[in-house]
């Protein structure tokens, strides 16, 4: 039970059965689907191409980029939710299209968050091709972003080639990301959390993972975006147990803590500073962990996968034990 971000008006729970309830109905869809509903990516076979496709969005943390006026940020999160999903199952991507739901005309919103959607699809390598502008007044509360994106399979990873005694490796994230906003709007509307001191942190954008991805993607069996549900999300890549210890996370997430989270509920929550999970048998990580430091970035060792158990385990900065 994750009683603070339900307090919020997000039931993890009941959303995971939503989602449960989805893929069934489009499975009833599937033709030339090669993965369907249920991963990061759906990818479909068109010819001898197998094209990957995702669209996600930013979530409640627009409200908080237009109490700070940090707009432009949003943009790149937004793309940043879509590349980083399609990385997880070996796709590049190549194309974006970006929808912006407005409560009233707003020509520098517009803007702004058009020139963060274009910072970060040109990070990741892809195109802006299109998109949609409405203005929906009485739906719309502010604003509202998402994107969809297009990419071509260079490999596909679904995690199946994982198995018992391979290593589990995270990058950093860049902070909250884009996720657990609900919650972190009520602690500031509280009082316990002053959007003054914190905004900049509360508002960086979330990380792209994909460049690393596809560098290494011949020498990773599995990738997890930590993203809503945290490390709930790795048993979308693997049926086996996962063993790991997390680090001390990024001082944003002791003050969300501290504001009044139970410490368990932060990991069912928040990325504590863990973006991108990848699981690389021993023979490669060496040469993984190489290529991710060449890009200025430290991987960390969390762990192992294992064969005893079907759960995810986490040895949290405090000592707690928390079972997945």
């Amino acid at each position: 039970m994750v009683n603070e971000y339900k307090k919020s008006g997000v039931d993890l729970d009941s959303v995971k059965g939503i989602h449960s309830a989805i893929v069934d109905i489009l499975s009833k869809t599937y033709k030339n689907t090669v993965l369907g509903a249920g991963h990061y990516a759906g990818v479909i076979k068109i010819g001898d191409l197998n094209l990957a496709m995702h669209v996600d969005g930013v979530g409640t943390k627009t409200l908080l980029a237009l109490k700070t006026g940090i707009l432009d940020t949003v943009g790149i999160d937004c793309v940043a939710m879509n590349v980083n999903d399609i990385a997880c199952v070996g796709a590049r991507p190549l194309a974006i299209l970006d929808y912006l739901a407005l409560e009233k005309e707003d020509k520098d919103l517009v803007m702004s968050v058009l020139r963060g959607i274009l910072k970060g699809a040109n990070y990741a390598g892809a195109e802006v091709v299109g998109g949609e502008t409405a203005i929906m007044p009485s739906v719309v509360n502010g604003f509202d972003v998402s994107c969809s994106v297009l990419g071509k399979v260079e490999k596909l990873i679904t995690g199946k080639e994982i198995s018992p005694g391979d290593l589990v490796i995270g990058l950093p994230s860049n902070g909250l990301h884009s996720n657990g906003f609900s919650l972190v709007r009520r602690l500031i509307d509280e009082g316990k959390i002053s959007l003054k001191d914190y905004g900049e942190e509360i508002m960086k954008p979330t990380a792209i993972y994909s460049n690393i991805i596809l560098s290494v993607l011949n020498k990773i069996k599995g990738a997890a975006h930590i993203t809503g549900g945290s490390f709930s999300k790795l048993h979308r890549v693997t049926g086996y147990g996962i063993d790991m210890k997390m680090p001390d996370p990024p001082e944003i997430f002791k003050v969300i803590e501290n504001a009044g989270v139970p410490h368990d509920e932060m990991y069912k929550v928040f990325n504590m500073g863990i973006g991108m999970i990848l699981f690389i048998s021993e023979e490669h990580v060496d040469d993984v962990k190489r290529a991710i430091a060449e890009k200025n970035i430290n991987a960390i060792d969390l762990g192992k996968v294992t064969k005893d158990h079907s759960e995810v385990i986490l040895r949290t900065y405090k000592g707690s034990v928390l079972h997945l």
